[in-house]
């Protein structure tokens, strides 16, 4: 039974060029030096292929691990989410029932800017906040 298998490849004179001053400066044949860039490439592709394998293996892990505290966490945003409008009506219901009759607008004007308000804070950028902080901060001084 052989050992190794003969198979004859075509290159181009210009890369048999370069394997040959290659091969002659690490003091190898040229076929040594093909049979090992052979090995290599395919080491790559295998390499890659495993890559990819634990890269899905990690991804799994993570979501396997994340999910419960993503839940967890969105969960606990509808709670924040629900005091904060539920402070927010109880908020303006204050204001409008201790406002002076003649400042007094209806409840639902007083909402709809209320929730016009919000939106354009919520808009802002970051930036902008901080300059719109700084003011308030100037006028209340």
């Amino acid at each position: 039974m052989a050992t190794s298998v003969k198979r004859s490849i075509d290159l181009s004179p210009k890369t048999y060029e370069a394997l040959r001053q290659i091969a002659a400066v690490q003091g190898k044949p040229v076929s040594e030096l093909i049979r090992k860039y052979i090995s290599d490439g395919m080491n790559v592709d295998k390499t890659s292929q495993d890559i990819d394998f634990i890269r899905r293996q990690i991804r799994e892990e993570l979501e396997i691990m994340l999910k419960p505290q993503i839940n967890r966490l969105a969960k606990l945003l509808m709670r924040i989410g629900m005091m904060t409008v539920s402070f927010c009506y109880f908020n303006s219901k204050i204001v409008h029932i201790f406002a002076p009759l003649r400042d007094r607008t209806s409840y639902e004007e007083l909402m709809t800017e209320c929730k016009h308000n919000a939106a354009a804070y919520l808009n802002m950028r970051d930036a902008s906040l901080d300059a719109a902080f700084r003011e308030f901060d100037q006028n209340n001084q």
